[in-house]
């Protein structure tokens, strides 16, 4: 008896549910019913209850707990919160001074908050100031550049047009109108040519002139737009 009570009992983690639940197959009513709770524990799908569970208490120590048992009057006790008391104008006084000092002690911390907060505006000032100067230094680079690009493409142009007059010089014109002074056709021939190299020279030099007025006017956008910005960034 004593080597079977040894031996371990062997619960499955999902038992099978038991047999007398066949009993109650066509409702509760037809079964009967339910044993009283085992006192004081017992088991259920191998862990042990008990029926006899109290909330622990949290406050042990001796003058921790504000509050009555149940089942007890606390109005014996209710004295000390009672409007009629002697102290009572004295503890409020006390409030009150707590309060006052503590309304002090924060606006003499005041000052302090002031001057933080005015370091911290400068502080910003400085950092935005710093921002604009970055900002027109950046333009100013910017619209350097661009003039300098312009000056070069517009002595480009101008060497353009100085190749286009060693292309077609003048003095070719006048020999052909000294060797064949007695020909009319030959003199016609060199009006002609004349002609065409002057309107050659006229195209070119105006297609030079709307290049420069393009240019202009775009460096002149870009200083007003310099200017823009750097009232801006004043203001």
């Amino acid at each position: 008896m004593s080597v079977r009570e040894d031996v371990p009992e062997i619960v499955s983690e999902f038992p099978a549910p038991p047999k007398f639940f066949e009993l109650y197959a066509e409702g509760v009513e037809s079964g009967p019913l339910p044993p009283e709770p085992m006192d004081p524990t017992y088991h259920m799908f191998g862990s042990p209850y008990s029926t006899m569970d109290a909330v622990p208490d949290l406050l042990l120590q001796q003058g921790r707990k504000l509050y009555m048992p149940p089942g007890e009057n606390g109005k014996s006790d209710g004295n000390p919160v009672d409007y009629k008391a002697e102290m009572k104008n004295e503890k409020l006084d006390d409030i009150e001074l707590l309060f006052l000092n503590m309304h002090n002690i924060i606006n003499a911390f005041r000052p302090h908050q002031a001057r933080e907060t005015v370091i911290q505006m400068l502080k910003t000032q400085v950092q935005e100031r710093r921002n604009a100067a970055r900002n027109i230094r950046c333009i100013i680079d910017e619209s350097r550049q661009a003039v300098e690009r312009v000056h070069g493409e517009l002595h480009h142009s101008t060497d353009d047009s100085s190749s286009v007059d060693e292309a077609f010089p003048a003095g070719s014109n006048d020999e052909i109108k000294i060797d064949d002074v007695g020909d009319p056709v030959a003199m016609r021939n060199g009006n002609d040519i004349a002609t065409d190299v002057a309107v050659v020279k006229a195209a070119v030099l105006t297609s030079s002139r709307q290049d420069q007025v393009e240019k202009s006017r775009k460096a002149w956008c870009m200083q007003e737009q310099f200017f823009a910005a750097l009232e801006a960034a004043i203001m």
